[in-house]
C-alpha cells in the first residue's frame, strides 16, 4: 500500500515537471492560447466583476427591504426588486454626471474654439512687439523650421498616409466599440444571472470543495477568500464613500471662493477620483476648461484650489477612510499605495490597497492563533 502511495506521488511530480517543462519550451505559443482563452471569457470575467460590485449595493439594498415581514410576496420579490433598483440606480448616477457635465464641456470646447483664434493673434502680437528685448524669441521664429512653404509641402506629401491612417483608426475605434458593448451587454446579462442564484451558486462551490479538497486545506482556502471579500467590499466602499466626500467639499469650497458651475465640476471631480491617480486629474482639467471659458483669471485660482484639495484628500481623508473602513493602519494604506503603484502602476494602486489589507488580516488571524499556543 505504501509502495503503491509513493508510486502515484512520483507520477503526479513526473506530470508535474513535464509540463513545466513544455510550457517553457513553447511558452509563445502557450501565451497565444491563453490570450485567446482570455478573449474568449473576457464578458464572463467583466459580468463577475460587475456581479462582486453590484451584489454591495444589492445586499445594503436587501437588508432594508421590508426585512421584518412574513409576507411570502415580498419575500419572493426582495431580490429581483433589489437587483433591479441596483442597476437603476447606477445608471441614474451615471446619467446625472453625463447630463449635467458633458454638455457643458461640449459648450466649452465650442466658446473655446471660437476665442483661441483672437488669443492667438493678442500673443502673436505681444511676441511681435517684443522681438528685439527677447532675442531667443526672434531667432526662433525666423528659423528655417519655421518655412511655411516648406511645412506646406510637408503636409502635402504626408497627408495621403495621414489619410490612411486615419481611416485604420477609425476602423479600429468602430471594431472596439462594437466589441466593447457586446462584451459589456454579455457581462451585464451573466452579472443579473449569477446575482439572481449566488446562493444556489455558493452552495455548488461548498460542493466542489467537499468532493475535490481536504478539509484543511478547504478550511485555508476559505479563510484566505473571506478575508479577500472583506477587503475588497470594505474598499469598494470606502473608495465611494471617499468620492462623496471629495466631491462635496470640491462644490463646497467653489461656492466659497465663487468659482463658477461648482456644481458640475463638483460631481464630475467625485466621479472620476474613483478612477486611481488619472481620475482625480480628468476631473482637474475638465473644471480648468469650464472655468477658463467663464473667467480665465479664477481658472488659475481653481489649479491652485484643486492642488491644495488634492493634497488634503490624498494625505489626510484618503488613508483616514479607508483605514476606517478596512480596518488598515493609515500608514499601511499609503504604504499600500505606493508599492502597489511602483510594481503595477494604475492597476497596482488600485487593488494594492484590498490586497494589503487581506494580508493584514491573515498575519493578524495567525499571529493571534500562535499566541494562544
Amino acid at each position: 500500500m505504501e509502495s503503491r502511495s509513493k508510486n502515484t506521488q512520483f507520477v503526479k511530480r513526473a506530470l508535474f515537471l513535464a509540463a513545466l517543462v513544455l510550457i517553457i519550451v513553447y511558452f509563445h505559443q502557450v501565451l497565444q492560447v491563453a490570450k485567446a482563452v482570455y478573449d474568449i471569457i473576457l464578458p464572463l470575467i467583466l459580468g463577475l466583476v460587475i456581479a462582486y460590485v453590484v451584489n454591495i449595493l444589492m445586499s445594503f439594498l436587501e437588508r432594508y427591504y421590508f426585512p421584518r415581514t412574513k409576507q411570502q410576496w415580498i419575500i419572493k420579490t426582495r431580490r429581483p426588486v433589489c437587483l433591479l433598483l441596483s442597476y437603476v440606480l447606477i445608471l441614474l448616477i451615471l446619467a446625472a454626471v453625463i447630463t449635467l457635465v458633458l454638455p457643458k464641456v461640449v459648450d466649452t470646447i465650442r466658446a473655446l474654439s471660437a476665442v483661441l483664434p483672437d488669443y492667438w493673434a493678442r500673443i502673436s502680437q505681444w511676441v511681435d512687439e517684443h522681438r528685439e528685448q527677447w532675442s531667443f524669441i526672434a531667432e526662433w521664429l525666423d528659423r528655417d523650421a519655421l518655412n511655411w512653404d516648406r511645412i506646406a509641402e510637408g503636409f502635402r506629401s504626408s497627408a495621403p498616409q495621414g489619410i490612411s491612417g486615419i481611416l485604420t483608426s477609425s476602423l479600429n475605434l468602430i471594431s472596439g466599440l462594437t466589441s466593447g458593448l457586446f462584451n459589456l451587454a454579455v457581462g451585464l446579462a451573466f452579472s443579473a444571472y449569477l446575482l439572481s442564484s449566488k446562493e444556489r451558486l455558493l452552495a455548488q462551490a461548498q460542493q466542489l470543495q467537499q468532493a475535490f479538497l481536504r478539509p484543511e486545506w478547504a478550511a485555508k482556502l476559505n479563510a484566505v477568500l473571506t478575508a479577500a471579500n472583506e477587503s475588497f467590499a470594505s474598499f469598494i466602499t470606502g473608495q465611494c464613500t471617499e468620492a462623496v466626500i471629495l466631491g462635496a467639499l470640491c462644490i463646497l469650497g467653489m461656492f466659497i471662493f465663487g468659482f463658477p458651475y461648482a456644481t458640475s465640476v463638483g460631481l464630475f471631480i467625485g466621479v472620476t477620483s474613483l478612477i486611481p491617480i488619472l481620475g482625480a486629474y480628468i476631473g482637474a482639467v475638465v473644471g480648468v476648461l469650464l472655468i477658463f471659458q467663464a473667467d480665465p483669471a479664477k481658472a488659475l485660482l481653481f489649479i491652485i484650489f484643486i492642488i491644495v484639495l488634492q493634497q488634503l484628500e490624498g494625505n489626510l481623508i484618503y488613508p483616514k477612510v479607508m483605514g476606517t473602513s478596512l480596518g488598515l493602519p493609515g500608514i499601511w494604506v499609503f504604504a499600500a499605495v505606493i508599492i502597489g503603484g511602483g510594481l503595477g502602476g494604475i492597476v497596482g494602486m488600485l487593488f494594492g490597497v484590498p490586497v494589503a489589507a487581506t494580508i493584514y488580516k491573515l498575519v493578524h488571524t495567525a499571529a493571534a492563533e500562535r499566541a494562544k499556543h
